[in-house]
């Protein structure tokens, strides 16, 4: 009877009762893209005739969308009070990129499933190099408007400044993000996390004066926005009231917003170093959250998540000595994980967690404190020259059984994405 039962547990261990072992699951964050001038006979194709077509239990058009770029090699965004078109417009350009989700693509299409009268096709395999996740995508040039996905991941209020994504939309008011909502589930609609992103900078003018500016002192210009299914891309220009009459450079700011996340990348060119007047200079970078009291914090080495509002300083302290470029809010229905990313350029700033707790207005402000606030601070900035640099601010919303650090190990690793062309002509 031993003997039995012992054979009947290694034939339930070692063989599938039904069906094939479970396949990897896509990377649900992740953004596909190509461009142009790798899809041969799409270049030169008009949008409303190319569709993105995957195979599941049938084949069916997916979302996607043309960004294009102006002669100037800009983004082409077409809403907004200074829009930039491209030269011809909704033309697949070299230049141009084609966006859809990889958590879209499905199996190989058979020979038998490729739309009637189609003259130019791409085959695109999806594989990510994180799991043994793989699947497929199919670009065709249609002989009349090409059918189209109804589905759109995110949309842009412009009244209200605000873009929605899956779990999460965000808002601006002036030059930052100040709306962060939340769907909790609880059909209670949105809850704003976010009082504000904080900025704050100081240093002394050669060596002796102290001076500080913060983002009030940061004035904006909106520019022009675009919304497609993929992504809504926000565009402003800025530049920081220096005093005296004098601002700094103005410097252009494209915000990103996908799905599952958003990316708020800040370019600047400077014409001399910038600790030529100004050292040492300490930049501070934190998002002021509201109550979050009860979520859980994890940074890159902690060994276990601590929770937010329940913290000893001396906990508090050590966590400001910690090096990092990534921390996690783990909440009841939602995971936000935010990266910071720095230019080559700047590889010798010194970047460091800043975590706060405090109920304290923290100036400008007039009312609230920091429950918490989380972020960075950057020094020794000697290093630095002149010319162009850029942060890089994005900000995943997760789900919450989620882990973070698989995320951030799987965020280095980029999809592979290989286009091949299909003989479609020969299937009329």
């Amino acid at each position: 009877m031993a003997c039995a039962r012992a054979l009947v547990s290694f034939l339930l261990l070692t063989v599938p009762l039904r069906g094939a072992p479970a396949r990897a699951a896509a990377p649900f964050w992740a953004v596909a893209e190509l461009t142009g001038d790798g899809l041969g006979c799409l270049r030169g194709a008009p949008s409303e005739r190319v569709a993105l077509l995957a195979c599941r239990e049938q084949c069916a058009p997916i979302p996607w969308q043309l960004d294009e770029r102006d002669p100037a090699g800009r983004l082409a965004l077409g809403e907004g009070p200074q829009p930039n078109l491209d030269d011809p417009p909704d033309h697949v350009d070299d230049n141009d990129e084609l966006r859809w989700m990889a958590s879209d693509a499905g199996r190989r299409m058979e020979t038998s499933e490729v739309p009637a009268g189609i003259a130019c096709g791409f085959e695109i395999e999806l594989r990510s190099p994180a799991s043994d996740w793989s699947g497929w995508v199919y670009a065709f040039v249609f002989p009349g408007n090409a059918p189209r996905s109804p589905v759109s991941y995110v949309r842009y209020d412009p009244d209200r400044d605000v873009i929605v994504g899956a779990r999460v939309s965000l808002g601006f008011q002036g030059a930052t993000p100040q709306y962060l909502g939340w769907r909790d589930g609880a059909d209670r609609g949105e809850i704003n996390l976010l009082d504000r992103l904080k900025v704050r900078a100081s240093a002394r003018f050669l060596g002796v004066i102290p001076m500080g500016r913060d983002e009030g002192d940061l004035s904006t210009e909106f520019v022009a926005w675009r919304a497609g299914p993929i992504r809504v891309v926000r565009r402003q220009r800025q530049w920081i009231r220096l005093g005296w009459g004098i601002h700094s450079p103005t410097f252009g700011s494209d915000t990103y917003f996908y799905r599952d996340f958003a990316e708020l990348p800040v370019t600047l060119r400077l014409n001399f170093p910038p600790t030529y007047f100004f050292y040492p200079i300490t930049v501070r970078a934190v998002l002021d959250f509201r109550d979050l009291r009860g979520w859980h914090l994890l940074v890159p080495g902690l060994p276990a998540p601590v929770v937010v509002g329940d913290l000893d300083p001396a906990v508090i302290d050590r966590l400001n000595q910690l090096p990092g470029d990534w921390f996690a809010l783990i909440g009841p229905g939602v995971t936000l994980l935010q990266t910071l990313g720095v230019s080559p350029s700047l590889a010798t700033v010194e970047r460091r967690l800043l975590y706060r707790e405090q109920t304290d207005p923290d100036e400008p402000e007039a009312v609230a404190g920091e429950m918490p606030g989380v972020g960075y601070r950057l020094t020794n900035w000697s290093g630095v020259g002149s010319g162009v640099h850029w942060f890089s601010s994005t900000s995943y919303a997760l789900p919450p059984d989620y882990d973070p650090v698989r995320f951030v190990t799987e965020l280095q690793q980029p999809l592979v994405i290989e286009p091949h062309p299909l003989p479609t002509a020969a299937h009329p």
